[in-house]
């Protein structure tokens, strides 16, 4: 079966990366839902978190596809790593208003383009008002904003003065008579004279920018949504600042909704400036979505995540494969006959989605790797010895050579005592150390994996720890030795050297880590 010439190039042609592929169809084909994109297709401002690679993506691309096809709605996909038309928002010398606003710019400039060509393609009964809007709209967004400034102010003064008198004499009978006239005028008259200049201000005006934008999609009878991808490529100290601007902007829109993908511990959405709250106030603001790494944790259900990640794979192939070429000519067409057939039991689908450890551009990746590594050692399917060496060498191409001196240390250290000593893969660790700057990067890096969240240790009352699982590749080369750590979950453990985190009675060693092991002095 790895020897067939279209298969193969079949599995080549996995796109990796859900940016990269430009089939819509093939977007919408490949896409597994898990239950989140229910949760997203809403009017709700949302932002949703997930990892590198676990497919944030792929969700927001199919959550636009599937919003465009109302008819009345207008949808804006950005992808943060192309916004900034100009240098200005990496430049740190420039004021922070003026580096958020270009980015700020260069999202309304996407808003207009999409409501232009909704009403080019879409027009209302209003089109022709909603057109002269929008119209306005770049104006607003484009042009600085006009002030006159008084430069000189000069006074003239004009006086004028008008003296006439007159006399005269004659005889009226015998008797003489005299006649006098006279005429007297004064005037004032003053004069100001101002000069001006014209003063430029790059601003946005929000109130003007709510009631245009307001009034286009009212006369265009659409509503937005502006879905923002890949928010964390943003520079950390912008972040707050364009979160306030978006917040003015967009979401006092009635007919607008906002929705965000972001790395968890890669953004900030608010910061306290001199007492007052600058961006999004989560939970009033915007909401939260579930995050998508909670979706993916094997070890909460092995055989549902079997079958998802069996479900990701046969369609990704299928994508790729002449129509019916897989149920054609090896009877394969559902999920668990690809686990079944593809690999040479279902066990080893199995232990490439725990190798995966919830994240599904390593799914695809060690899958490729395995697949070709069998097909190289002339096997008719993929064995348990092609998803080990594939997933070492993922992890040492794509983890390893990224951890830093100080990461590389602590991780040592996590594996030296976790399974070194105890022969476990997993343990706990206070909650509030999650934002420790090294789990965050370790977490980022995906060396570790959540387990579950604020879990409650009824024998340490009133202390939440997340439970933590080492990576796959840590300990792949233990497996088949004496070293090998307890992989899978003891069956109604519990004890005092055991805790039960999950609800069906499974338990797990208790190791309790303390801040002590992140410490840069212990290397």
């Amino acid at each position: 079966m790895l020897q067939d010439p279209k298969l193969m190039a079949a599995v080549s042609k996995i796109i990796q990366r859900s940016e990269r592929q430009e089939d819509v169809q093939k977007l919408m084909g490949t896409y597994v839902d898990i239950g989140l994109l229910p949760q997203l297709n809403n009017e709700n401002h949302q932002i949703f978190y997930g990892r590198r690679g676990t497919g944030k993506t792929h969700v927001m691309k199919v959550l636009e596809s599937k919003l465009r096809e109302g008819m009345n709605n207008t949808v804006v996909y950005i992808d943060c790593r192309t916004l900034g038309s100009t240098s200005q928002f990496s430049n740190t010398d420039l004021p922070m208003s003026r580096r958020c606003l270009s980015l700020f710019r260069d999202i309304l400039l996407n808003i207009h383009h999409e409501l232009f060509e909704h009403i080019v393609e879409c027009p209302s009964k209003n089109a022709n008002t909603a057109r002269d809007e929008v119209e306005g709209l770049a104006s607003l967004i484009t042009e600085p904003l006009e002030k006159l400034k008084a430069e000189h102010v000069s006074v003239e003064a004009q006086a004028s003065f008008t003296n006439e008198y007159g006399a005269g004499a004659k005889l009226k009978g015998m008797v003489p008579t005299m006649d006098f006239n006279g005429k007297h005028s004064e005037a004032n008259a003053e004069s100001t004279k101002k000069e001006y200049s014209v003063d430029y201000e790059d601003k946005i005006v929000f109130p003007e920018l709510h009631r245009v934008l307001s009034s286009v999609l009212k006369s265009a009878e659409t509503r937005l949504y502006v879905l923002i991808d890949e928010w964390s490529s943003i520079p950390q100290d912008i972040q707050p600042y364009l979160a306030e601007f978006l917040k003015k902007g967009v979401l006092p829109i009635t007919a607008a909704t906002l929705k965000i993908s972001a790395l968890e511990y890669r953004c900030r959405f608010v910061e306290v400036k001199s007492g007052n709250l600058v961006g999004f106030e989560l939970g009033a603001d915007i909401a939260t979505a579930p995050d998508l790494d909670d979706y993916f944790v094997y070890d909460r259900n092995p055989e549902q995540i079997t079958d998802i990640y069996s479900e990701v794979l046969l369609k990704h192939l299928l994508a790729e494969l002449p129509e019916n070429y897989l149920s054609d000519k090896f009877s394969i067409s559902t999920p668990n006959q690809l686990a079944s057939r593809l690999f040479t039991e279902r066990k080893i689908c199995s232990e490439l989605a725990r190798a995966s450890e919830g994240v599904m551009r390593d799914l695809i990746n060690i899958f490729t790797k395995a697949f070709f590594n069998a097909q190289r050692r002339n096997r008719t399917s993929i064995d348990k010895q092609a998803v080990i060496e594939s997933a070492q060498q993922w992890f040492e191409q794509d983890k390893a050579q990224y951890l830093d001196d100080l990461l590389q240390s602590v991780l040592r250290r996590i594996v030296d005592e976790v399974i070194g000593k105890r022969q476990a893969r997993s343990f706990m660790l206070p909650r509030h150390l999650e934002k420790n700057e090294v789990i965050q990067k370790m977490f980022d890096a995906r060396v570790l994996h959540h387990m579950q969240r604020g879990y409650a240790d009824k024998d340490n009352p009133g202390v939440r720890y997340n439970i933590y699982a080492i990576d796959y590749g840590t300990y792949v080369d233990l497996l088949g030795t004496s070293r090998q750590p307890e992989l899978d979950l003891e069956e109604d453990r519990a004890g005092l050297d055991f805790i039960v985190p999950f609800d069906d009675k499974r338990s797990i060693r208790r190791i309790v880590m303390d801040e002590n092991i992140l410490s840069e002095s212990m290397g």
